[in-house]
């Protein structure tokens, strides 16, 4: 039997890759694992939705006749078509000038 870390199981005594990953590895995980989330449905009807399977067990301790499942979204386009329109420039605020020293009044507080 493997002698296994009990930090880290992906990084055991008998190698020294100390669990990295290559990237064509990393495409694998990230192919594998879809953009989800978790519908929950309760007894009296009404619907929750939660982001980690770890919310999901939030809820089933509360309600423990509650019903899930994983719903999985759309996967987003791989290029997107963003037209450019040209626009009149913006008009310019009239310049801002300060008052003489003739005029200024000192605050009192």
């Amino acid at each position: 039997m493997k002698n296994q870390n009990q930090r880290n199981p992906l990084m055991d005594s008998s190698s020294n890759n100390m669990g990295l990953t290559t990237r064509q590895s990393q495409s694998k995980l990230t192919l594998s694992d879809c953009p989800h989330y978790y519908e929950m449905t309760l007894q009296n009807g009404s619907k929750r939705h939660c982001g980690t399977m770890k919310d999901v067990e939030c809820i089933l301790s509360i309600y423990p006749d509650a019903i899930y499942s994983k719903v999985l979204l759309p996967h987003p386009p791989q290029t997107v078509d963003v037209p450019s329109i040209a626009v009149d420039p913006d008009p310019e605020l009239k310049p801002q000038h300060s008052l003489p020293e003739s005029e200024l009044i000192e605050l009192e507080l």
